[in-house]
């Protein structure tokens, strides 16, 4: 498995591509500017068959359309996401739908927590991890965590969003962190980080039970 980047958008999405070795690559959270995605990749040899989405932000998948229609790549989303792409009003309005409007897709996939997704020796375990959005799905293939926008290093995704619920997300990086061993995690936005390190440094984990909310 080889992990790869690009930084994409005003707000600094990660977009990951994760390549088998037979050259296979899923595409995670496509933020913005297909035409250097495609560049990216097709420099690279690699034929996409997945565009793995986390939530449905608009700084996640600004692309996503653009690279299903260019590629043929399946579309994956959490069936409770998958929502928000059907009718984008209520997280939008009228006053934000623009963002959205000429970029909403039509998912080859709706997945549910513990679900899996294969791509040559790789295999992407889909983990529903409610709390920036409602079907937010974080995808763990080996030791390898992709957190979309709930766990960042020494933080966790924003949730006053439409569909945001800040307990789910506590319960949802305690979750995580009671995973066993130790996982190199890509988030949505910013550095990559450890569990391990979350586990000792992020404030959030562990939240409810010291504060006996559990």
């Amino acid at each position: 498995m080889k992990i790869e980047s690009l930084v994409l958008c005003e707000l600094e999405t990660n977009c990951y591509i994760v390549s088998s070795e037979k050259n296979s690559c899923a595409i995670i959270d496509p933020a913005s500017d297909a035409p250097e995605i495609i560049r990216f990749i097709d420099e690279r040899g690699y034929t996409p068959r997945y565009i793995l989405v986390t939530h449905p932000h608009h700084d996640h998948i600004g692309a996503v359309k653009e690279l299903q229609a260019h590629y043929g790549a399946q579309v994956v989303i959490s069936r409770i996401d998958n929502a928000i792409i059907l009718d984008p009003m209520p997280m939008y309005g009228t006053k934000y739908l623009w963002k959205v409007k000429d970029k909403l897709f039509t998912a080859d996939r709706l997945v549910e927590d513990g679900d899996e997704i294969v791509m040559d020796e790789l295999t992407f375990r889909v983990l529903i991890t409610p709390g920036h959005t409602a079907g937010g799905a974080c995808y763990l293939c080996g030791d390898k965590l992709f957190s979309g926008d709930t766990l960042f290093e020494g933080t966790v995704g924003r949730c006053d969003l439409y569909s945001g619920d800040f307990n789910a997300m506590l319960r949802s990086v305690d979750r995580l962190a009671a995973l066993p061993g130790d996982y190199d995690v890509y988030p949505g936005h910013g550095p990559a980080t450890t569990m391990e390190r979350e586990r000792v440094h992020n404030e959030y984990i562990g939240m409810l039970e010291n504060e006996g909310l559990y």
